[in-house]
């Protein structure tokens, strides 16, 4: 599939919140996602979208200081996964870091979300710590990773 990865307008908002939606058990309201995208000084928000069709196919939002970054969130639209857009995903994030001198890119996952916690392992990032009972509804813990650039 090729795709075309842009940075988030305020029209992409909604498309990027019914992603949300169907992603995460505590999801980002649109206010939240475009506060964050909004201070283009240490964050990003940037839209997948097919080339062709233009439809979005997922998305990352990433907030970076000096030389580390945190990827806040990372998803790919349902019907969309086991295609590995999810690793296309961490590719274009990875070279954005580069293109910034960024050295480590950090991420929390809930433990349960098996496919994730495989794709970011089989991408290089390490198991650096766990947040017991971190999240609710349903209660779960968040695994801690890092990928060293």
């Amino acid at each position: 599939m090729n795709l075309v990865f842009e940075t988030a307008k305020k029209d992409d908002l909604h498309e990027i919140h019914e992603i949300e939606i169907a992603s995460f058990p505590d999801p980002w309201s649109v206010d939240s996602l475009w506060a964050f995208a909004s201070n283009e000084q240490v964050r990003t928000l940037v839209c997948a979208r097919e080339k062709e069709s233009r439809e979005l196919v997922g998305y990352y939002a990433l907030q970076y200081v000096l030389d580390e970054a945190e990827i806040a969130i990372i998803a790919v639209k349902r019907k969309f996964r086991r295609q590995g857009l999810g690793r296309r995903l961490l590719e274009e994030i990875s070279a954005f870091a580069k293109e910034r001198e960024i050295s480590k890119i950090h991420l929390e996952v809930r433990s349960e979300n098996e496919a994730a916690v495989h794709l970011y392992r089989s991408f290089g990032f390490e198991e650096v710590g766990r947040r017991k009972n971190y999240y609710e509804a349903p209660r779960d813990d968040a695994i801690l990773f890092t990928l060293s650039i």
